[in-house]
């Protein structure tokens, strides 16, 4: 429970080890960047080049001043956290890097990654449900503790997952901020697809903000299918009002195109045996 209530604060509480307490000695040790992996867990899916360039540029001049959390492979180490930090020291050409070597499962590999990216702010939404779902699918773990171990509501987590539910399309737009996650959302409300892409394409011609997607998603919500066209062709109702009158039993008429079915419906094996009785008896006329 200890370890649960930890992984919501961050990865510091998780690694306190590494918290600077004046001691001289080293935490860490140095490998070359051959012999680091990326994270096979890792929920981030692109890496912005700007940014590996400016963190390269602080590499150059101040050196690595956190190192890389990584765990040991059969061919060398796959990174935990700090993928960022090895993408941009290979763009600043070290030959090396400083590692602290940690045990790790792979559901703890999929944990820590991402919380770290959340501390950070660095997902997209969809990434970010991607990763929640990984923990539903693979790890089995419900949305309650996804959510003590990231410390965020339940609900929180809920409302992530529901963005994969949204068409390709429109996950796509959010991802490239197209649209806001509040513009999913109230495209979320709607409950076919076909209605979604529909708000969806008016958002963007029209640049409607979230509070006019809003509106939109509930009125269209209000409007109701037209009703079905009765299936009965005159007098077949009356016809299965005469039969179950007639054999003690509800009787329904499903006219086809081409013919139809005659359904005879009983409760029990009593009511079947009388059902029976009465079509083959003399009675029915």
């Amino acid at each position: 429970m200890a370890k649960r209530n930890a992984l919501g604060k961050g990865l510091g509480a998780i690694f306190t080890d590494l918290v600077d307490d004046g001691s001289p000695k080293p935490r860490y040790v140095v490998c070359g960047v051959e012999e680091l992996r990326p994270n096979s867990f890792q929920p981030r899916r692109s890496f912005d080049g700007d940014e590996i360039k400016n963190l390269a540029d602080s590499i150059r001049t101040n050196g690595i001043i956190q190192p890389i959390i990584v765990r040991k492979i059969d061919s060398g180490y796959e990174i935990i956290a700090g993928e960022r930090r090895w993408r941009a020291a290979q763009a600043a050409g070290l030959r090396e890097v400083p590692v602290v070597v940690r045990e790790a499962t792979d559901r703890d590999l999929a944990e820590w990654s991402l919380i770290e990216n959340i501390q950070r702010e660095e997902l997209n939404p969809i990434e970010e449900a991607d990763a929640y779902n990984r923990l539903l699918s693979n790890f089995h773990l419900s949305q309650e503790e996804i959510a003590l171990r990231v410390g965020k509501d339940r609900s929180t987590i809920a409302n992530s997952l529901r963005l994969l539910k949204l068409p390709s399309k429109i996950r796509e737009a959010l991802v490239a901020e197209k649209i806001t996650a509040g513009h999913a959302r109230a495209l979320l409300s709607l409950q076919s697809a076909a209605k979604q892409m529909s708000l969806f394409h008016n958002i963007n011609s029209k640049k409607l903000s979230v509070r006019e997607a809003e509106r939109l998603a509930k009125e269209a919500g209000k409007k109701t299918a037209a009703p079905k066209k009765e299936s009965h062709r005159p007098g077949f109702r009356e016809l299965e009002t005469t039969l179950s009158r007639s054999l003690m039993a509800k009787v329904v008429v499903k006219p086809k195109k081409r013919g139809g079915v005659l359904e005879i419906r009983y409760r029990s094996d009593d009511e079947l045996n009388r059902v029976v009785e009465r079509i083959l008896s003399s009675e029915i006329g």
